[in-house]
């Protein structure tokens, strides 16, 4: 069994990764030339470790366009009753003449 070459390879030494959110704290072996790395979210409180990301509630394309769709019906279907009603005002028959004035 041969071994690596000593002097080639990187110098590790142990760095800890602080979490600024939550404050947990990692040992890891690494070749970064810093002994402590502040890190803005980590793996305790990101929500998608969390499972948070699956609470949320997101339309797709299909439910976005089926929504749009629906609400576009609504909305014809109460203009259509708007219409027949005013038509049915204007649908006044004139007896005599001084009704057309």
């Amino acid at each position: 069994m041969t071994l690596m070459n000593k002097a080639i390879q990187p110098k590790t030494h142990e760095v800890t990764f602080k979490c600024a959110s939550c404050g947990a704290t990692y040992k890891i072996e690494s070749t970064l030339k810093q002994d402590t790395v502040n890190l803005d979210v980590c793996a305790n409180c990101h929500p998608f470790y969390k499972g948070g990301i699956g609470d949320q509630k997101v339309k797709g394309r299909a439910e976005k366009l089926s929504s749009k769709f629906t609400a576009g019906k609504e909305n014809i279907t109460a203009s259509k009753t708007k219409t027949t009603k005013t038509r049915v005002k204007k649908q006044k028959v004139a007896k005599s003449l001084d009704d057309l004035k």
